[in-house]
């Protein structure tokens, strides 16, 4: 036992060199389709609800490599072909950066506790010992991406055979399952990059499932492109086989986009038209019209034209709901006319008053003598506004009026006193009234005239 824990020792602590992987597996994962089709991805793909996103290079020889962003349907790819390959990739890369180094560490550790096997003397604690150790070299392969698993497997040999030595010799005669417990299997090796034929037949896989049909148009371009680039070391009859296929579709795309163009342009023209007239009828009849031509364009703009159905509602709707506002204010304009004529003699007596108030809040006047027959002015308009009924939609800026109207007799009458009694006191209460009723005075002309103005035509 002791001769077979020192071999065991010293492979571990002497393990051999990994073989050495092309840098270009460690960033090219694949995407494996359900129909058998593989796309090249640069970097990890990632999955975002029920697309699949990811980077197809166009020229890996490049510096910095040239990739095209795609996005595709999950439910086109297969999974677990796909997930078993990025493991791969993983794996590659793990060997070549981190891999020697994590597995130093843990054979030094690993022998150590062998080291601390052979040197106990109580047989049942050397036994637990070995099991530690047996369980930790287990362990590290399906942790560590399979690195050295082939080395694994050999000192798992050794080490269970001594741990049954052990236990016969402690009188133990059961079987241990967990001495059988599989190792995880190494990962597949993947792929080599893909060729300049295989990234052209990639891309125009990539546009028969691309939703956008910008993305389409752009990855047939980048297709042309690399046909382009690699005029000469593809077969001819394949080259102008994928390029006419790629310019056919790219055709295709272009016709498409612009008879959408033209539909929506149509549409927006005639949905301003109707909406000036607010007929629902003739709305219903346009949202039916660009169904039938979506139909006939075939269906190849789901998006656009969803969203142009909503444009065509929200207009019809502004249409409507501006006819029914201007309808309601048409009811009303004569009793805001009625109401103007009422008042527009008080308002031209507080408008003369004006001056005056504005003398009294900077306390620099007005002459004493000035003040009894503007304030019996003011007092005849005030009973006069009291006596208007104004409009329901009215009666907050008609409330303001007759503030401003009790504020301004009040602050007459205060400059009445001041100027009589000589009191700075009374004159600031004056000023304070003063200013109260020139700013309610002008938030109540403001208010009733937003309140009247008619509703803007469309």
């Amino acid at each position: 036992m002791i001769v077979r824990l020192a071999l065991l020792l010293a492979a571990f602590l002497c393990p051999a060199v990994a073989e050495a992987q092309a840098p270009a597996s460690r960033v090219v994962f694949r995407v494996f389709l359900s129909d058998g089709r593989v796309l090249a991805s640069y970097g990890e793909w990632a999955r975002v609800e029920d697309r699949v996103i990811f980077s197809i290079p166009t020229r890996l020889t490049s510096d910095p490599v040239e990739l095209h962003l795609v996005s595709i349907p999950s439910g086109q790819v297969d999974w677990p072909r796909t997930e078993l390959y990025a493991e791969s990739v993983r794996a590659v890369a793990y060997a070549e950066t981190r891999g020697e180094a994590d597995f130093a560490r843990f054979s030094t550790d690993l022998a150590k506790a062998l080291n601390e096997v052979a040197r106990i003397a109580d047989p049942a604690v050397r036994l637990a010992t070995a099991e530690r150790a047996r369980q930790s070299l287990a362990e590290w392969p399906a942790s560590h991406y399979g690195y050295r698993i082939g080395e694994v497997r050999q000192a798992l040999d050794v080490l269970d055979e001594i741990i049954s030595q052990l236990r016969i010799s402690l009188g133990q005669t059961r079987f241990d399952l967990s001495l059988s417990a599989p190792l995880a299997v190494a990962p597949p090796p993947p792929l080599p990059p893909p060729t300049e034929a295989e990234l052209v037949e990639q891309l125009m896989a990539a546009a028969s499932l691309a939703d956008s049909p910008g993305e389409r148009v752009t990855l047939f371009q980048s297709v042309l492109r690399l046909l382009d680039r690699a005029a000469g070391l593809l077969p001819d009859e394949w080259a102008r086989r994928l390029r006419s296929t790629a310019n056919g579709s790219l055709e295709h795309e272009r016709g498409v986009e612009r008879a959408y163009a033209a539909l929506r342009q149509r549409t927006l023209e005639a949905a301003t038209r109707i909406s000036l007239k607010g007929d629902r009828s003739e709305v219903e009849r346009l949202r039916d019209r660009v169904r039938e031509e979506d139909l006939r364009l075939g269906g190849r703009r789901a998006g656009e034209i969803a969203a142009l159905l909503a444009t065509i509602d929200v207009q019809a709707d502004g249409g409507l709901q501006a006819r029914d506002l201007r309808k309601e204010w048409e009811k009303r304009e004569r009793g805001y006319r009625r109401y103007r004529r009422s008042m527009n003699g008080s308002f031209n007596v507080f408008r003369d008053a004006t001056a005056s108030l504005e003398q009294v809040r900077t306390m620099a006047g007005p002459s004493l003598h000035t003040i009894p027959p503007m304030a019996k002015r003011l007092s005849a308009a005030g009973k006069k506004i009291g006596k208007v009924t104004p409009p329901p939609d009215l009666a907050t800026g008609h409330s303001l009026a007759r503030s401003a109207w009790e504020l301004a007799e009040t602050a007459l009458r205060l400059r009445t006193e001041s100027v009589s009694g000589n009191s700075i006191d009374v004159a600031q209460r004056a000023s304070s009234a003063a200013a109260g009723a020139l700013m309610l005075y002008q938030r109540a002309r403001a208010d009733l005239a937003t309140a009247m103005a008619p509703p803007p035509r469309r």
